[in-house]
């Protein structure tokens, strides 16, 4: 497959870049010329792979940042599975083949040798931008799939302390820092002593599962920021919450990644499609169909006080 340019896009105070070639991802995003998402200090030296990563290390190694779609599987591969898996999905990094597109849309297609075909629109919004997504099994048998939106803030977004809001319905399912279940779920959010539901430099380096998360969307907010992601569709009832301010110190972190991943999933968990949990099962012939947005809004001394009050 011949290598394709970065697309680029534009609308009024947004502007944005998606990468075919790297598992369609958004790449950058400047909401009024200011940076949201995650970028890692190694991103200058990736370079785009035909073949899926097959464990984290190799996965981590060719990850940039920015926001995409971690499919057919997310979390761990499991070795069992009927079809070969990757970490994180054969598709996350895989090249998707350009569509269409316009000055402030794009249209991505992926497919598998066994059917599974994905379909991708990034649309760029007032506030930020909006991703549509199909998926179709056109194969013989039945695909057992974990999907995840891997939207992972950064930049100017995380220049001050947060606090989340997250429906209080939400349970929050433990996870270790692999994303594996530990322990049992809790309502949201959980033990006061662990402040899940704010992000600040004294937060730890860790992850969690949030299950049943109605309505679909977790908002974000600091005195200079706010952020809401929001969802719609069923095959991602639950979400994951990523919290990373340059604590680990291990290679290839080395205490310089910032991250919040607010990632809405179809499991609350990383462990792939060997816990069966959650676990969507696409039928031959079978579609599934769900959208993601993200909003920002930066707040200045003249706007304050009115993105609070309006909220």
């Amino acid at each position: 497959m011949t290598a394709q340019p970065a697309v680029r896009l534009d609308r009024g105070g947004i502007s944005a870049i998606v990468l075919p070639d790297e598992g369609g991802v958004l790449a950058e995003l400047l909401v009024h010329g200011r940076p949201v998402l995650a970028a890692t200090p190694w991103a200058s030296t990736v370079a785009p792979s035909p073949r899926p990563a097959l464990d984290e290390a190799a996965w981590v190694e060719r990850w940039r940042g920015g926001w995409q779609l971690c499919f057919p599987t997310a979390g761990q591969p499991n070795p069992s599975a009927a079809v070969a898996e990757g970490f994180h999905g054969a598709a996350s990094q895989a090249p998707w083949l350009e569509v269409a597109r316009t000055a402030d849309t794009v249209a991505l297609g992926w497919t598998d040798l066994d059917g599974l075909s994905a379909e991708r629109l990034w649309r760029l919004t007032d506030d930020g931008i909006a991703v549509a997504t199909r998926a179709h099994n056109a194969g013989p048998e039945s695909r057992v799939l974990v999907i995840a939106e891997h939207l992972i803030l950064g930049g100017d977004v995380l220049a001050g302390p947060l606090s989340l809001d997250v429906p209080p319905t939400t349970l929050l399912r433990p996870l270790d820092y692999a994303g594996l279940p530990e322990g049992s779920p809790v309502m949201w959010p959980g033990d006061p002593a662990e402040h899940w539901n704010t992000f600040d430099r004294t937060t730890p380096a860790r992850v969690t599962g949030l299950m049943g998360v109605h309505p679909q969307r977790i908002g974000a907010r600091g005195e200079h920021v706010e952020v809401l992601v929001e969802w719609q569709g069923s095959a991602l009832p639950h979400a994951l919450l990523w919290q990373e301010l340059g604590v680990s110190t291990e290679h290839p972190w080395n205490g310089q990644v910032q991250a919040l991943g607010i990632e809405p999933t179809s499991t609350p968990h990383g462990a792939g499609t060997s816990l069966d949990s959650s676990l969507v099962r696409l039928a031959p012939g079978g579609t599934l169909e769900w959208g993601v947005s993200l909003g920002v809004r930066w707040a200045s001394a003249a706007d304050h006080s009115s993105i609070t009050e309006e909220s």
